[in-house]
Protein backbone atom coordinates (compact mmCIF):
# COMPACT_ATOMS: atom_id res chain seq x y z
CA UNK A 1 0.00 0.00 0.00
CA UNK A 2 1.48 3.44 -1.14
CA UNK A 3 1.04 6.58 1.61
CA UNK A 4 0.91 10.22 1.32
CA UNK A 5 3.39 10.20 3.94
CA UNK A 6 7.28 9.93 4.08
CA UNK A 7 8.00 8.45 7.46
CA UNK A 8 10.37 10.52 9.22
CA UNK A 9 12.30 7.39 11.01
CA UNK A 10 13.03 4.32 7.94
CA UNK A 11 12.96 1.82 11.06
CA UNK A 12 9.60 3.02 12.10
CA UNK A 13 7.89 -0.36 11.35
CA UNK A 14 9.60 -1.49 14.51
CA UNK A 15 9.14 1.12 16.71
CA UNK A 16 5.98 1.31 16.58
CA UNK A 17 5.45 -2.77 17.01
CA UNK A 18 7.93 -2.42 20.28
CA UNK A 19 6.32 0.92 21.84
CA UNK A 20 2.69 -1.44 20.95
CA UNK A 21 4.18 -4.35 22.53
CA UNK A 22 5.14 -2.18 25.87
CA UNK A 23 1.66 -1.04 26.31
CA UNK A 24 0.26 -2.96 29.34
CA UNK A 25 -3.62 -2.00 28.62
CA UNK A 26 -3.22 -3.42 24.77
CA UNK A 27 -1.71 -6.52 26.67
CA UNK A 28 -4.88 -6.93 29.07
CA UNK A 29 -7.73 -6.53 26.26
CA UNK A 30 -5.97 -8.90 24.06
CA UNK A 31 -5.16 -6.45 21.45
CA UNK A 32 -2.89 -6.86 18.55
CA UNK A 33 -1.71 -4.87 15.81
CA UNK A 34 -2.70 -6.26 12.52
CA UNK A 35 -1.08 -3.07 10.05
CA UNK A 36 1.36 -0.83 10.20
CA UNK A 37 1.89 2.07 7.63
CA UNK A 38 3.10 5.35 7.07
CA UNK A 39 0.32 7.59 8.70
CA UNK A 40 -2.16 4.39 9.30
CA UNK A 41 -2.28 1.52 11.91
CA UNK A 42 -5.14 -1.31 12.58
CA UNK A 43 -5.59 -2.97 15.68
CA UNK A 44 -7.92 -5.38 16.51
CA UNK A 45 -9.48 -7.04 19.79
CA UNK A 46 -12.06 -10.02 19.85
CA UNK A 47 -14.83 -10.11 21.72
CA UNK A 48 -14.50 -10.77 25.23
CA UNK A 49 -17.10 -10.92 27.96
CA UNK A 50 -14.90 -9.46 30.36
CA UNK A 51 -14.92 -5.66 28.28
CA UNK A 52 -18.49 -6.44 27.63
CA UNK A 53 -21.15 -3.58 29.85
CA UNK A 54 -24.82 -5.17 31.00
CA UNK A 55 -26.08 -5.59 28.10
CA UNK A 56 -22.64 -7.52 26.26
CA UNK A 57 -21.32 -5.01 24.11
CA UNK A 58 -18.00 -3.64 24.36
CA UNK A 59 -17.60 -0.92 26.79
CA UNK A 60 -17.66 2.30 25.23
CA UNK A 61 -14.31 2.87 27.55
CA UNK A 62 -12.52 -0.12 25.41
CA UNK A 63 -13.95 1.14 21.97
CA UNK A 64 -12.59 4.46 22.95
CA UNK A 65 -8.82 2.90 24.42
CA UNK A 66 -8.48 1.00 20.87
CA UNK A 67 -9.75 3.79 18.71
CA UNK A 68 -6.86 6.06 21.33
CA UNK A 69 -4.50 3.83 20.55
CA UNK A 70 -5.05 3.50 17.21
CA UNK A 71 -5.00 7.46 16.54
CA UNK A 72 -1.81 7.94 18.45
CA UNK A 73 0.04 5.03 16.60
CA UNK A 74 -0.84 6.59 13.15
CA UNK A 75 0.39 9.99 14.16
CA UNK A 76 3.89 7.61 15.89
CA UNK A 77 4.59 6.30 12.19
CA UNK A 78 5.75 9.81 11.34
CA UNK A 79 6.96 10.75 14.20
CA UNK A 80 10.82 10.99 14.53
CA UNK A 81 13.20 8.05 15.89
CA UNK A 82 13.85 9.83 19.08
CA UNK A 83 9.78 10.94 19.81
CA UNK A 84 7.18 9.14 21.85
CA UNK A 85 3.42 9.94 21.42
CA UNK A 86 0.87 11.88 23.67
CA UNK A 87 -2.48 11.94 23.12
CA UNK A 88 -4.19 15.41 23.48
CA UNK A 89 -7.44 15.55 23.41
CA UNK A 90 -9.65 13.43 21.59
CA UNK A 91 -13.30 13.15 20.49
CA UNK A 92 -15.47 9.99 20.14
CA UNK A 93 -18.82 9.30 18.14
CA UNK A 94 -20.63 6.05 19.43
CA UNK A 95 -22.95 5.48 16.24
CA UNK A 96 -24.06 1.64 17.29
CA UNK A 97 -24.03 -0.73 19.85
CA UNK A 98 -20.68 -2.67 19.55
CA UNK A 99 -21.60 -6.02 18.90
CA UNK A 100 -19.40 -8.31 17.13
CA UNK A 101 -17.12 -11.49 16.95
CA UNK A 102 -13.79 -9.29 16.11
CA UNK A 103 -13.32 -5.76 16.37
CA UNK A 104 -10.96 -3.16 14.29
CA UNK A 105 -9.87 0.33 14.96
CA UNK A 106 -8.67 1.75 11.72
CA UNK A 107 -6.39 4.95 12.29
CA UNK A 108 -5.19 7.39 9.81
CA UNK A 109 -3.60 10.66 9.99
CA UNK A 110 -5.40 13.69 8.38
CA UNK A 111 -2.80 16.25 9.48
CA UNK A 112 0.93 15.73 10.33
CA UNK A 113 3.23 18.68 11.95
CA UNK A 114 6.07 18.51 13.56
CA UNK A 115 4.98 18.09 17.09
CA UNK A 116 0.81 17.89 16.56
CA UNK A 117 -0.89 15.79 14.59
CA UNK A 118 -4.46 15.35 13.83
CA UNK A 119 -5.79 11.68 13.45
CA UNK A 120 -8.94 10.08 13.01
CA UNK A 121 -10.07 6.30 14.05
CA UNK A 122 -12.98 4.14 12.66
CA UNK A 123 -13.92 1.07 14.52
CA UNK A 124 -15.57 -1.68 13.25
CA UNK A 125 -17.57 -4.68 14.81
CA UNK A 126 -16.71 -7.62 12.20
CA UNK A 127 -19.36 -10.94 12.04
CA UNK A 128 -19.94 -13.47 9.75
CA UNK A 129 -17.58 -11.83 7.01
CA UNK A 130 -19.19 -8.03 7.05
CA UNK A 131 -17.63 -4.87 8.82
CA UNK A 132 -20.26 -2.27 10.44
CA UNK A 133 -18.92 1.11 11.32
CA UNK A 134 -19.68 1.55 14.95
CA UNK A 135 -17.86 4.32 16.61
CA UNK A 136 -15.43 7.31 14.96
CA UNK A 137 -12.74 9.34 16.82
CA UNK A 138 -10.81 12.32 15.88
CA UNK A 139 -7.81 12.80 17.76
CA UNK A 140 -4.93 15.31 18.35
CA UNK A 141 -1.41 13.69 19.13
CA UNK A 142 1.81 15.25 20.42
CA UNK A 143 5.55 14.26 19.91
CA UNK A 144 7.05 14.22 22.93
CA UNK A 145 11.13 14.30 23.10
CA UNK A 146 13.59 13.19 26.27
CA UNK A 147 14.97 16.30 28.35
Amino acid sequence: MSSQFKPRDPDYKNRVKKSFSEQKVMQTINASLATVDAGRVEIEIPYQLELTQQDGFIHAGISATIMDSACGYAAFTLMPAEARVLTIEFKINLLAPAAGNHFCAVGQVRKPGRSVFVSEAELFARSDGTDKLIATMTGTLMAVFPQ
